[in-house]
């Protein structure tokens, strides 16, 4: 009898690890999608108190949604678990969670107003996701690893789920519901634009961090404890800004070029 190969085993137990990320990932956005239709069968009763408490549930779906993201490429990449599987998986995922859950959100809460230009905009804004992801496919291992290529999805995600839970109350008013439209708008266009987003692939656990590091890890906790739904509200206005500002400012105050020595000329 042949003995199993331990470390073929091991490597199989290891892309077990980001894989579950990917479906608990999955989970969430799922729960968030449920959470949507809930909070639109209790507008129909004209229950918006529960209703308020449905949209804040999708909405910290998604946030949670969007950590086991982070982690489950974070994992395979320190792991060294990373498979063509793995990222076909995770896309497809992030197209559930990250495309369908915020558009439904988005439509439950604020675009509903609007009628069928409502369900337009937040269709438009799925069709956004699922062009940013395969555009991502497409580039990985092409571009810069430190910057994305347009908004990510998760953050398009996250902004809108911010909002919704900054102000988790049904939008009733065609006027503010018209400026959500704007927001999924420009939320849509900034991931599938060629404007350059910091990424967080360039993290090394493994690398020595000074103590002020902790310090200010320990300051933004409590700030998040102590003012949850302001904390990302504002950081995910921030994110989705810094991309048009790094440009801007690229144009604005462009980097010296770096002049090579100049050419040693021989004479005859």
């Amino acid at each position: 009898m042949k003995r199993p190969d331990l470390k073929k085993g091991l490597r199989r137990g290891i892309y077990v690890i980001p894989t579950s990320f990917t479906i608990l990932n999955l989970f969430f956005g799922f729960r968030s999608i449920v959470n949507s239709f809930s909070a639109i069968q209790e507008i129909t009763n004209a229950h918006y108190e529960l209703a308020t408490i449905f949209f804040q549930h999708a909405s910290w779906n998604l946030f949670i949604a969007a950590v086991f993201d982070t982690f489950d490429g974070l994992v395979a990449r320190q792991l060294h678990a990373t498979s063509e599987f793995g990222k076909e998986y995770d896309s497809l995922a992030d197209v559930v969670t990250f495309g369908c859950a915020p558009a439904v959100l988005v439509y439950a809460w604020g675009l509903r107003p609007l009628n069928n230009l409502g369900v337009g905009i937040a269709f438009m804004f799925l069709v956004s996701v699922s062009l940013r992801l395969a555009r991502f496919n497409v580039m990985t291992g092409k571009s810069d690893h430190r910057y994305f290529v347009g908004l990510p999805s998760p953050g398009g995600a996250l902004t809108i789920a911010s909002i919704v839970n900054y102000a988790p109350a049904p939008v009733t008013d065609e006027r503010f519901a018209t400026v959500m439209l704007i927001t999924t708008i420009a939320v849509a266009f900034s991931m599938v634009s060629p404007i350059r987003y910091r990424s967080q692939k360039g993290l090394n656990l493994q690398k020595e961090r000074s103590l002020i590091y902790f310090l200010m890890l320990a300051l933004i906790l409590g700030v998040a404890t102590k003012w949850p739904r302001e904390f990302f509200f504002i950081g995910a206005v921030l994110y989705l800004l810094s991309g048009p500002f790094t440009r801007l400012w690229s144009i604005a105050f462009p980097s010296p070029k770096v002049e090579g020595p100049p050419p040693i000329v021989e004479h005859s």
